[in-house]
């Protein structure tokens, strides 16, 4: 018999393992890597920053072990090719099979497959169904005690009135009133006696609708074509309506601001405030929600070109939408001006893409400013005034409680405190006697307020990028996956009473409460909920 060399099947043995070693490393590197960003850089980073370090570790490593397997793998050509080919397939199936891609507040994606039912043809499908035969007759305009006609309510605080809130889910859940598709967007709800009014984007076309308090059918619906999308925000609108006067004023993610008729819908007029203004859109749009002040519509287009006629704040007249002053350079940002008295003197609050500013509600111009930098200028939490002569701001960058002193008409400013205990990206803080509570990334936290001294941080409080609202001494919390939640407003501890899947997809929209009824919606579905109360 012929002999075997076995030195020669050893040498072919030891080194199969031995050329793994590339890819080994580059995986053990990319886990270092991971391990060092989640455990040292999370007092530097949020999760969302995180996420993409991450990501963007992963997908080094990643095409290192592609460039390593046909280059220096010491595979056969066979092997080789198959690996191109089944790569070359997995890279080109993507964009046959995925309609869009989303994303959370912390960059987590999720996948519109293109076999799934298409969500414009679903709401198509369910209006038709819903107005058969529906009357076209105006609604009867009549306000209630607890409507809220502007962005989260009339102080644009998220404190909400209204009868006492049961305490306990478990006996007594909320009850569903009706639930159904909505157009796209983040804009939530404003309610006017049987109104119950939003805007959203319908295919090409931006759409604000009024639906019927009781039934959620439609009921009236004026749209236009505008359209607002980018990967990492998505599609439509994100201002929430006004009503005033029997007026609807609504400004959509591209600038057209428009007045419509309240019972009717029918269009009073329309303007583009950033042609108007001479400015350029903001990354992720126009988001504030237009103010009604003393026969005027202030809205923030803001100075995005760095051009002399541009302003940062601008008012309209609210019968003609014609311009009647503005101020400021600034660039916009994300939250919605405020109408609020500081230091004494009633003004206009905004938190724009440089900071925090107040303006003189009839037109002199900018009273002072508080620089405030935000990653990519994403100011968008409302400010919260406290005693008169306090504000609080938060964003991802942090938390800040400045206090304002007027002197002979200049003003000067004291930061209180300044701390990254509660980084509220797109949530809106709310304080209750003495202390803040607010989403710390994703989790709820309670500061003091007087102070910024941390009370508590719970981890079962997890909410994601979600929004509340203050009933009482109760919070009332919508998280950015579509639950809604009851949490005490104690400094004591995080105690919640309840919680419920409301809605499902990636919600940032605000809720809307109307005495007991609850309104929420997110880019796919709308819903309202009677929540129980203590009587």
């Amino acid at each position: 018999m012929p002999q075997v060399d076995s030195s020669v099947k050893v040498a072919s043995v030891s080194r199969v393992p031995r050329r793994l070693w590339f890819p080994c490393a580059a995986i053990l590197l990319d886990l270092l890597v991971m391990g060092a960003i989640w455990q040292f850089l999370s007092d530097k980073f949020h999760e969302g920053d995180r996420r993409i370090f991450s990501f963007l570790s992963t997908l080094a490593a990643s095409i290192a072990i592609v460039v390593w397997f046909f280059t220096m793998g010491g595979f056969a050509r066979r092997t080789r090719w198959i690996g191109a080919l089944l790569l070359v397939l997995s890279v080109g199936w993507l964009p046959f099979s995925i309609r869009r891609v989303e994303f959370s507040g912390e960059m987590t994606p999720t996948f519109d497959f293109r076999w799934s039912a298409d969500r414009n043809a679903v709401l198509e499908a369910h209006l038709a169904r819903q107005n058969a035969g529906a009357s076209d007759k105006p609604a009867e305009i009549q306000i209630g005690r607890y409507d809220v006609l502007e962005y989260r309510g009339p102080r644009r605080d998220g404190v909400v009135e209204g009868p006492r809130l049961a305490r306990d889910w478990s006996a007594h859940p909320p009850r569903l009133v009706w639930r159904q598709p909505v157009g796209g967007g983040y804009a939530s709800f404003v309610v006017a006696g049987p109104l119950v009014i939003t805007i959203e984007q319908r295919r090409e076309n931006e759409a604000v609708v009024a639906y019927d308090f009781e039934t959620g059918r439609q009921r009236w619906v004026h749209d236009y074509p505008a359209f607002f999308s980018e990967i990492l925000g998505g599609d439509g609108p994100r201002a929430t309506p006004t009503i005033d006067q029997g007026k609807v004023y609504s400004l959509g993610a591209t600038g057209v601001l428009v007045c419509l008729e309240l019972a009717t819908g029918r269009r009073a007029w329309s303007v583009n405030i950033l042609e108007q203004n001479g400015s350029g859109n903001l990354d992720w749009a126009m988001s504030g929600s237009p103010l009604i002040h003393d026969g005027l519509v202030l809205v923030n287009p803001g100075n995005q070109k760095g051009t002399p006629q541009s302003r940062d704040l601008v008012a309209l007249d609210a019968i003609d939408g014609k311009p009647r002053w503005g101020a400021g350079e600034a660039k916009a940002g994300y939250a919605s001006p405020m109408l609020v008295t500081l230091a004494g003197t009633r003004q206009i609050l905004l938190f724009d893409g440089a900071g925090l500013a107040g303006f003189d509600a009839a037109g002199a111009g900018e009273l002072w400013r508080v620089a405030w930098k935000s990653d990519f200028d994403i100011n968008a939490a409302q400010p919260v005034v406290c005693e008169d002569d306090q504000v609080l701001i938060s964003s991802s960058s942090g938390s800040a409680l400045i206090k304002f002193l007027q002197s002979e008409g200049k003003w000067s400013t004291t930061e209180v405190w300044k701390n990254r205990k509660m980084k509220s990206g797109y949530g809106c803080p709310v304080v209750y006697q003495g202390h803040v509570y607010g989403l710390d990334d994703n989790i709820l936290t309670c500061l003091e307020l007087s102070t910024g001294k941390p009370r508590w941080k719970d981890r079962a409080g997890q909410f994601g990028h979600g929004q509340m609202l203050l009933s009482g001494d109760l919070l009332v919390v919508l998280s950015e996956t579509g639950e809604l939640a009851l949490v005490e407003a104690t400094s004591e501890r995080f105690h919640e009473l309840g919680r419920i899947q409301a809605i499902e997809g990636k919600t940032w929209n605000n809720p809307t409460l109307v005495g007991s009824r609850i309104f929420v919606r997110n880019h796919l579905e709308m819903a309202a909920y009677d929540l129980p109360t203590a009587e």
